[in-house]
């Protein structure tokens, strides 16, 4: 049981609508250069193979380090 006089508050901080529109971005990104990597390698054109690869890998390492860099940075709500 809480004691007389002390209350829980909770916080709720919602992301804008343009952080949804970077989020839906790069999902589409990633599955723009995920089916490039498929069909190059499927085609056996290992040069486009290797740089959509890499452009694949880079986008979800970056996107990943800035989606946890802005969660740890703004979890606590102020």
């Amino acid at each position: 049981m809480a004691e007389k006089g002390k209350f829980l508050v909770v916080k709720i901080k919602k992301s804008p609508w343009f952080i949804w529109g970077l989020r839906a971005f790069w999902v589409l990104w990633l599955l723009f250069w995920a089916e490039v990597s498929v069909g190059s390698w499927k085609e056996l054109e290992r040069r486009a193979f290797v740089i959509s690869l890499v452009i694949l890998l880079v986008s979800l390492v970056v996107g990943s380090f800035l989606w946890l860099w802005g969660y740890l940075r703004f979890k606590k709500v102020s």
